[in-house]
């Protein structure tokens, strides 16, 4: 066991020094986080690591993956940027994925998705346990403690290693860590150890001994380390002095398992290695650098249908959400909802999940006050065959969440080189017209908009909503966000009769989340068309009748199921040549999903007056009088059409 331990630890320093050297000779870009001293560690756990167990590691990860995988070509060429890297040279240095490891560059971002994969083996009954690295600079993120506090509530088998290496960059632990690390875990009642060691075999003990834990108990474990850093943070940002790095150069790990080892069987194990490695640089140097071209980072989600998602049946909002995740749910055991007051009696704050916890009370999981938190645990349930539905109680508080979206969630398939896919629904009431206040009423979904895979779907008063989730979850790969806007969930859903809806022809594009095309004339050339979606349909429709009966003009309306990513063919055949094109919506208008309706037909179609109709660019007042001011009205809508029409 010390010939194997040595050699592993020996390829893990071996290769980050092989590393520097390369960036030094100019034959790598970007950067590097070397795991040089701190080999023991790594090599300790997975010892301890089965197959069907999950490890999530941080940028410092190089070590981990050696360990894990035992295979450093395939390391070197991903960081090399080669087709046979293991990410296809897509990742990088800090962005793995091989079989159960991942790896992700954000501090703190990884340990509610491995809190969630791992929650996701307890749900499916699987063998296996999640073990998770932490830096000590990594305990100043709240997240890591929001998954503490949900690891202990719902018994997870996690592993949680805090490595402190003395050092968060170039602040030292003592600087950015206030009081006991330990006593960080212990205080949520996770079960602690904290050793000061780059023992390996004496490592391999205590890991021994964590893992079993771990298995036996169902529970959350906590594993402290103290060992240090010997290398640089990245490559040439070491400031520490001659003195401090000779002291714990005593203390190195290999040179500590190197004393138990015989002369002769250390000099084979690193003339074996040394050969291994100057191998994989010799044939990542031949491999071509990968370019597989960009055109394939976005998935066209929104295919072909043929059946509609129009609504025929007299029903509130909010009862045919409810209907349609419960249809879900019965389908498909995979389906898990989590968010903040979600069980009965309450059922959330707009009742959509009433009576859902009654029926499937293993998958209706209340959560504490911890939006980053369960969104990342979502994330981590979708890594592994999941199908998360994320509530968030109102829509403004989805900001807490943005890091998880932004850089887990929708990055993980296409920069794992498609290994890993993200089935994750988040649901989010949005909108005014309350009198909720500035932090309850907002509509935030541009900020959101512009995410790379993220599909961001709006109900909309013409859905039969119930179909839309069932649609959705019959072909859901990768993240969506479903705005739902709250004056909608009491209101009846709008009934479509023999393509009609009240006085207006209704037409919908063949597309699993169609544009819907309404008109009062569905022979003449309309004088404006508004491009719309969500509660702003009502607005829109009512507005287009206003101007038919007072000015005579024909105005129709687009609504739009996905805002992100627009159907702008469909947009494009649907405006037809009209002139006067109008954008609605409730958020503000500055850098709005309007301005991005404008500037994409602009490019299409020539000769045509645009105009943006949205909320003030201000903060919502609770007071009701001058909420009305700030949002979109009919008054707004009519006067700003009537006036472009008669310029």
């Amino acid at each position: 066991m010390k010939e194997q331990f040595y050699a592993k630890m020996f390829k893990i320093r071996k290769f980050e020094e092989t590393l520097l050297e390369l960036f030094s000779q100019n034959k790598l870009t970007g950067t590097t986080h070397t795991y040089l001293g701190q080999e023991a560690t790594a090599v300790a756990l997975m010892n301890n690591i089965r197959e069907e167990d999950y490890i999530f590691s941080n940028h410092r990860c190089h070590g981990h993956f050696i360990a894990y995988s035992d295979n450093a070509e395939i390391l070197l060429a991903e960081i090399m940027g080669k087709k046979e890297g293991v990410c296809l040279g897509r990742g990088g240095s800090q962005h793995l994925c091989y079989k159960h490891f991942f790896s992700n560059g954000v501090q703190g971002g990884i340990v509610p998705n491995a809190t969630g994969i791992a929650f996701s083996t307890k749900i499916r009954n699987e063998e296996g346990i999640t073990a998770v690295f932490i830096g000590d600079g990594t305990l100043g993120q709240g997240v890591v403690y929001e998954s503490f506090n949900m690891a202990v509530l719902y018994s997870i088998p996690i592993l949680y290693i805090i490595e402190d290496n003395a050092y968060a960059m170039t602040t030292k632990t003592e600087e950015g860590v206030a009081g006991s690390i330990v006593a960080r875990a212990e205080a949520f009642g996770i079960k602690t150890n904290e050793v000061e060691s780059n023992d390996v075999e004496e490592l391999n003990k205590i890991f021994e001994n964590a893992c079993e834990y771990v298995r036996n108990e169902k529970k959350p474990f906590c594993q402290v380390i103290h060992t240090y850093r010997l290398g640089p943070h990245s490559k040439g940002d070491d400031f520490r002095s001659k003195r401090e790095l000779e002291i714990h150069q005593q203390k190195d790990p290999i040179l500590i398992l190197k004393q138990r080892i015989s002369e002769e069987i250390v000099n084979s194990i690193e003339k074996q290695v040394c050969k291994e490695i100057e191998e994989a640089v010799r044939r990542c140097d031949n491999f071509e650098t990968y370019n597989g071209g960009m055109s394939y980072i976005e998935k066209d989600i929104n295919t072909f249908c043929q059946e509609s998602i129009l609504n025929n049946k007299s029903e509130k909002c909010v009862v045919q959400l409810n209907i349609g995740l419960d249809k879900a749910m019965r389908e498909d055991d995979n389906i898990i909802i989590l968010g903040e007051d979600i069980k009965d009696p309450y059922g959330g704050a707009f009742k959509v999940t009433k009576g859902l916890s009654e029926k499937y009370s293993n998958r209706i999981i209340g959560t504490p006050i911890s939006e980053a938190g369960f969104i990342g645990m979502g994330v981590g349930l979708a890594m592994n065959k999941m199908k998360p539905i994320i509530e968030i109680m109102f829509g403004d508080f989805i900001s807490l969440g943005f890091d998880q979206i932004l850089n887990h969630a929708t990055k993980y398939n296409w920069m794992y080189a498609n290994q890993i896919n993200v089935p994750l629904l988040i649901r989010v009431p949005m909108g005014g017209g309350r009198s909720y206040g500035a932090t309850h009423s907002q509509s935030l979904e541009k900020y959101y908009i512009g995410i790379p895979n993220l599909t961001t779907i709006a109900l909309s008063p013409l859905h039969n909503v119930t179909l839309l989730i069932q649609r959705i979850f019959q072909n859901i790969t990768s993240p969506i966000l479903l705005v739902e806007n709250k004056k909608m969930y009491s209101e009846k859903q709008y009934v479509v009769q023999n393509d009609k809806v009240g006085n207006f022809y209704v037409e919908e594009s063949k597309k699993l989340y169609p544009v819907i095309s309404l008109t009062l004339d569905n022979e003449a050339i309309a004088d404006a068309v508004i491009i719309t979606y969500g509660a702003m349909t009502s607005l829109a429709l009512g507005v287009a009748e206003k101007l038919m009966v007072e000015e005579e003009m024909v105005v129709n309306v687009l609504v739009n199921t996905s805002i992100a990513p627009l159907e702008v063919e469909d947009l494009i055949k649907f405006t037809g040549d009209t002139k006067h094109i109008v954008t609605l919506e409730e958020g503000t208008k500055r850098l709005g999903w309007g301005a991005e309706v404008v500037s994409v037909l602009s490019e299409k179609l020539k000769n045509r007056t645009f105009i943006r109709v949205a909320s003030e660019d201000s903060v919502i007042p609770a007071n009701g009088l001058m909420e009305k001011e700030v949002l979109p009205t009919v008054e707004k809508l009519y006067e700003q059409i009537r006036s472009v029409y008669y310029e």
